[in-house]
């Protein structure tokens, strides 16, 4: 089942590689509902999305923040050729990661298993919240989740952590 997306959620697929503002890729985030989620009352959405760069960059590989630049890393290859929900959700999910970034937060605490990271349960909680707002089935949400760095079970766990996560804040 193909998700038709609104005008706010379609990315701009036409930037070769650099580095960005987020609203070349994303002009109308503000618009979305996910931008709500995304905001906070100390970091509301627009100044976030002013402040915020992505670094196309070649290669294989999905999207990641870069806390040094700091910025989001989107490759190439997923850019061009993603699943365009996916493409969205993942630019919303790591917007939300370049916010808890901003607010001090450690997006790499290797401490904790990446399923079990509250920033990384944010950020797919974020997402899913989103992409079943605009249709998703679970499959599509267990398909959107899962990755190759991930078994099946660490699948499960993470998408058992998100519905804790929205159901701890009354989403749902």
């Amino acid at each position: 089942m193909t998700i038709e997306l609104p005008e706010y959620a379609q990315v701009v697929r036409t930037l070769g590689c650099g580095l960005f503002p987020y609203r070349h890729l994303l002009p109308q985030l503000e618009e979305s509902p996910v931008a709500r989620r995304i905001a906070t009352d100390a970091m509301p959405i627009v100044p976030l999305i002013d402040a915020a760069r992505v670094r196309i960059a070649e290669g294989e590989g999905f999207c990641f923040v870069d806390v040094d630049e700091p910025s989001i890393i989107l490759f190439e290859s997923y850019y061009h050729q993603g699943n365009p929900l996916d493409l969205y959700l993942d630019l919303a999910h790591e917007l939300t990661h370049l916010r808890q970034h901003a607010e001090g937060k450690d997006l790499w605490d290797r401490e904790l298993h990446y399923v079990d990271r509250p920033t990384e349960i944010e950020g797919f909680s974020v997402a899913v919240e989103e992409g079943i707002r605009l249709g998703m089935t679970e499959e599509q949400v267990i398909r959107h989740l899962s990755n190759p760095w991930l078994s099946p079970a660490e699948v499960a766990r993470l998408r058992r952590n998100i519905d804790q996560f929205l159901n701890s804040r009354n989403v749902i």
